[in-house]
């Protein structure tokens, strides 16, 4: 339903009370999930639908479900799911044990710390969750810390770093599908262009981790592997990056995942039912651990179209672009307002959600190839996620080290400030703007034959 009105700063209210209920509750609280962002979110979607009067109550939610209906929302979710069921069966069929022990088995003695990151890399690249990785990696990571006399918060902060490296690049990671599905790009041409933003980062905190641990060495035995049980993950990423669609790939991931599971007996119930019955279980817990996303993905799209249609976007895009001459310079200002909404919201995905509408209105305006919005989007949005004492990461990084440690504990300010990939993935991709780079050659050929589609069309 189109809209007159006129760009308007008010129509922005139900997102500015978001951010300062979610902000002010953090705060006074000490945690940004002592109240839940859903029932934050559905009181801004109420405020949105009542603050004008001017149409019928049941006119404004056909507008507010228009704005949460769309064909990108109802496959977003549909891969959200599917993602919670693959992690799921993945994990409780012994896959990512087995995943991280064949890593650690690899890792040299005297570059365990390096190895931690490298390991927490490769594990949430293939989990496609930052805190899946930082919960099942924690408790090695302590004992090697307790085993060297190194601070814990150190091998944790390798650990942090590797999970927010995964929880980017992997192809199944909810904030991957929400800023790729947003911005309307494949997710092989994100996964290109992040790559080459993120390397530089990912180097250098290996080789910080290396020099601050020389000297240390240790003897440490990881868990038993079966190459069986990784094989569903190898099979995800090769046929992922290969370019399959996204549904043929969870899908194959989950039948594969189960199958090996079956086979090792890992989904025998308590009541003994058959083990298929055990499967169908940890699929649906798997989905259920997705469903408060992807609610919100719904509140948060009808909220955007009611103020959309109010003149709030609009003049948000407005003030924005007002500051901004180039690509350059939008890009900047899109990587600014991430920070700053994510810090707010304490959310990378939810962030991604909220924002890339609004982004791409100024990607659009100034010629920016989608493909660099959803990658700034995201590595901004994921990289501050273990710089935020009340997110999640933070948040279960510190509660589990501190579960696991015979003596002591430590707290997410500790763990900040070892939190050295999120710091130099975002100076990377800070330079990777100012120097306009990377310049791929596939990126610039595909959107010239784009133009040449266009103009026959």
């Amino acid at each position: 339903m189109e809209s007159n009105r006129k760009p308007s700063f008010i129509a922005l209210a139900p997102l500015l009370i978001f951010l300062v209920m979610i902000l002010g509750f953090g705060l006074a609280l000490g945690s940004a999930r002592a109240v839940d962002a859903m029932v934050l979110f559905m009181i801004s979607a109420f405020i949105s639908i009542f603050m004008y009067r001017d149409k019928p109550v049941m006119e404004k939610f056909d507008i507010f479900a228009k704005g949460a209906a769309n064909p990108n929302t109802m496959v977003m979710i549909m891969v959200f799911l599917l993602a919670g069921a693959f992690s799921a069966v993945a994990r409780d069929g012994g896959a990512v044990s087995s995943v991280v022990n064949l890593f650690l088995t690899f890792v040299p003695s005297n570059f365990l710390v390096p190895g931690m990151f490298l390991v927490a890399c490769l594990v949430a690249t293939s989990l496609g969750t930052s805190v899946g990785t930082i919960v099942a990696l924690t408790p090695v990571a302590v004992g090697v810390a307790e085993s060297t006399g190194l601070p814990v918060a150190m091998v944790i902060g390798a650990v942090l770093g590797g999970a927010i490296f995964g929880d980017n690049m992997s192809v199944i990671s909810d904030t991957t599908i929400a800023a790729t599905r947003l911005c309307g790009v494949k997710m092989t041409d994100k996964f290109k262009m992040n790559f080459l933003i993120v390397l530089p980062a990912a180097i250098i905190t290996m080789i910080i981790f290396a020099v601050l641990t020389s000297g240390h060495n240790v003897e440490f035995t990881p868990g038993e592997y079966n190459l069986l049980q990784v094989l569903p993950f190898a099979v995800v990423l090769v046929t992922a990056l290969s370019g399959m669609n996204v549904f043929f790939v969870l899908l194959t991931g989950i039948v594969l995942a189960g199958g090996v599971g079956m086979y090792f007996n890992t989904f025998v119930t308590p009541e003994g039912y058959p083990q298929i019955i055990g499967l169908l279980q940890v699929i649906q817990k798997g989905m259920m651990g997705m469903s408060k996303v992807s609610i919100i993905v719904i509140i948060v799209g009808g909220i955007i179209g009611m103020m959309k249609y109010n003149g709030g976007v609009d003049w948000l895009v407005q003030k924005l672009q007002a500051r901004v001459e180039s690509k350059k310079g939008a890009m900047f200002s899109n990587a600014l307002l991430t920070i700053l909404c994510t810090v707010f919201i304490a959310n990378s995905t939810v962030s991604i959600i909220t924002l890339a509408p609004i982004q791409m209105e100024t990607t659009n305006k100034f010629g920016v190839d989608p493909r660099r919005t959803a990658s700034y989007l995201d590595i901004f949005a994921t990289a501050m996620m273990s710089n935020i004492p009340w997110g999640p990461p933070l948040l279960v990084a510190a509660a589990g080290a501190s579960a696991a440690m015979t003596t002591g504990s430590v707290d997410a300010l500790e763990l900040i400030k070892y939190s050295t990939y999120s710091h130099l993935v975002m100076i990377s991709a800070f330079a990777s703007i100012f120097f306009g780079l990377p310049n791929f050659k596939f990126l610039r050929e595909e959107v010239r034959e784009e133009v040449k589609l266009e103009k026959n069309n």
